[in-house]
């Protein structure tokens, strides 16, 4: 059989890898965090703990949902959008370090985690806008 060059579908990954990088990384946030609220005490584990866990499965829910509206004003608004719960994360991840509910060892891997997330979603939501 001939070699009719590459399928159209093997530059999708190529296309689709920010988009998805952006989720598998969120996706491990909340597996990072829920392991760590597990040990909140239970003062905090059921509050707090609470939710930080619905933050950030909400969050992860607001990618999947951008990454299907498809480019245009959608996407750029749920984005937008996004990029407010991380901050407001941000806050809640601290505030459980600031309640000794999380181990400062822990709230630096989660700050650093939310940091690699705010900027993939910051890039992509730079490259959703219109330009011009």
């Amino acid at each position: 059989m001939p070699n009719e060059g590459p399928s159209p579908f093997s530059v999708l990954p190529l296309l689709m890898a920010n988009d998805l990088k952006v989720i598998s990384d969120c996706y491990d946030l909340a597996v990072f965090l829920s392991r760590r609220v597990e040990k909140f005490p239970r003062s905090h584990r059921y509050t707090l703990g609470a939710d930080i866990e619905r933050r950030v499965q909400g969050l992860l829910g607001e990618l999947v949902r951008a990454r299907y509206a498809g480019p245009g004003e959608r996407r750029t608004s749920i984005l937008g959008d996004v990029n407010v719960e991380l901050e407001v994360l941000r806050f809640q991840v601290r505030l459980a370090k600031d309640l000794n509910a999380l181990p400062v060892s822990s709230h630096g891997e989660a700050a650093r985690q939310l940091e690699k997330v705010g900027a993939q979603v910051g890039g992509w939501l730079k490259s959703s806008r219109p330009k011009g």
